[in-house]
């Protein structure tokens, strides 16, 4: 079966267009273009871009995002098992006998324990008449009764603690301005995935914190909670990770267009 990178190059080259162009036209580096050819995965900024990478690139081919990308990572999944289960075949039989062995050796030391602490108790209240061992047991009843007394009244005085609500949701809205890829991410779970175009809104909702990633980053404008955001950058220029959260997201807000 032929690899993933195989087919891009060659569908690439099918239409007739260089590295160069792709990269230029996806503003995705040169270095992770060919990358993605030759399947060296490890290159990329993160194990996180692949996927995206992966989309942005297929699509722009006119590929099958979905039938590619299942299929694949399906064949690699499969490649990565049956290793790990043919070593985990022939260490099987070790395993077993190392473990049957750690267990006589617990059992003999459990045993060597037990023998020790039964002298030693008994060596301890034979050392104590048997008039200060009854007086003993006394006490510690009666400790016991007051702790009980003590916990009871306790509870009855616990007061009740409220507890906050939820904060409410952050809603992050994107308005394309021209064509780009991009990837939302909203506390760690993907919200958008895929090309964002021209007149084209989308709309994520988190509780914490965004992760944005655009190619082209002149090419959205966004929203937060309805306030308008400064540009996410200058032309030619694109953002891998941008972290929008509760804490900061005062720094993102486009003061000039508010108060106009």
């Amino acid at each position: 079966m032929e690899n993933l990178g195989s087919i891009l190059r060659e569908k690439r080259k099918g239409m007739g267009m260089s590295l160069e162009q792709v990269s230029a036209e996806l503003r995705i580096k040169l270095k992770y273009i060919e990358a993605l050819e030759e399947e060296r995965y490890e290159l990329l900024p993160d194990r996180l871009y692949k996927k995206i990478f992966l989309k942005a690139y297929i699509d722009y081919l006119g590929l099958d995002f979905e039938e590619l990308w299942n299929g694949f990572s399906k064949k690699e999944e499969e490649e990565e098992v049956k290793p790990l289960t043919e070593i985990g075949r022939t260490k099987k039989k070790s395993h077993t006998q190392l473990l049957i062995l750690v267990g006589i050796i617990l059992g003999l030391l459990s045993f060597l324990v037990f023998l020790k602490h039964k002298k030693s108790d008994t060596d301890f209240y034979d050392t104590f008449p048997e008039s200060k061992i009854e007086e003993t047991k006394t006490d510690l009843s009666a400790q016991k009764f007051d702790s009980e007394k003590f916990e009871n009244e306790s509870v009855g005085k616990e007061e009740v603690k409220e507890f906050p609500s939820q904060p409410e949701e952050m809603t992050l809205r994107l308005e394309g301005l021209d064509k780009t890829w991009a990837l939302v991410l909203g506390d760690g779970d993907t919200l958008f995935s895929g090309f964002i175009n021209s007149g084209m809104k989308v709309e994520c909702k988190t509780q914490n914190l965004f992760k944005i990633t655009l190619g082209r980053a002149w090419a959205v404008k966004g929203y937060l909670n309805g306030k308008r955001l400064r540009p996410f950058g200058a032309q030619g220029k694109s953002i891998y990770g941008r972290e929008i959260n509760r804490d900061n997201y005062k720094d993102f807000l486009d003061t000039i267009q508010e108060k106009r």
